[in-house]
């Protein structure tokens, strides 16, 4: 079945065990280890994470509360307006006055399929895929991954350049770099996209609305954002807690 970027995405039965969460996971050791928190576990036949949230220290049931900008998917025949991810942002949260720095992770294992150095506009970037045979059926109960497709996330906006480099394998709460402002922004805040697409696609470099770009990352900017190709849709979708 074919998606459009505008369609609901649909939702099959399955058998798969309940999702739980779990109060904590040790991360991959780094010289600035992660809180880590919202992650969840699938209890059988071996444990293991399946879910984290992007941002370490704010768990999933937090991000609907700092969403800068929303997902908004441009109208017919304008593909390149309006919002394509979502915005995690804020002023002022809690004890917080600033998201600049706060961890950024990944949200599911994959490989790396970008690892972009401040370019305009995503800035300093990551995407990882994550194919379907690789993710438990409870997610796939969220987003239906067609055959031959995968599914992309891309962190952007990181305020340093990613901790991983591309074709890396990485495992879901694996720090990918903190939060910044790099590229097209003026505030700190992660943009993150989710998308379907054709699987093992690798972006090597992409840079738009820079008179400095290369036909190979105009091509790979237009690609992914407007081509048809890479159906985005709201990341909430994904990232929401288990019930």
């Amino acid at each position: 079945m074919t998606l459009e970027a505008q369609e609901p995405l649909p939702v099959h039965s399955t058998d798969a065990p309940k999702a739980t969460q779990a109060p904590s996971v040790t991360p991959r050791p780094t010289d600035k280890a992660p809180l880590i928190r919202a992650t969840y576990i699938i209890s059988t036949p071996t444990p293991s994470v399946i879910l984290c949230s992007p941002l370490a220290i704010h768990p999933l049931e937090e991000l609907s509360q700092i969403i800068g900008d929303p997902y908004k998917p441009p109208p017919p025949n304008k593909a390149e307006e309006r919002h394509h991810g979502v915005d995690f942002g804020y002023y002022h949260w809690q004890d917080r006055d600033t998201m600049l720095g706060e961890p950024v992770q990944a949200a599911l294992s994959g490989v790396v399929a970008a690892a972009i150095h401040d370019l305009y506009p995503y800035g300093n970037m990551v995407t990882i895929e994550s194919r379907r045979e690789h993710l438990p059926a409870v997610l796939l109960e969220r987003v239906e991954i067609p055959p031959g497709e995968a599914l992309y996330i891309l962190y952007a906006h990181l305020n340093l350049p990613p901790l991983v480099t591309l074709g890396e394998k990485v495992e879901a709460c694996q720090p990918l770099g903190e939060v910044g402002m790099s590229g097209n922004t003026d505030i700190p805040h992660l943009h993150l996209e989710t998308r379907l697409g054709p699987r093992g696609t690798v972006f090597e470099s992409m840079r738009f609305y820079d008179t400095r770009a290369s036909q190979m990352e105009m091509d790979n900017y237009v690609r992914w954002r407007t081509g048809g190709e890479f159906r985005h849709f709201d990341p909430l979708i994904l990232l929401s807690p288990f019930p």
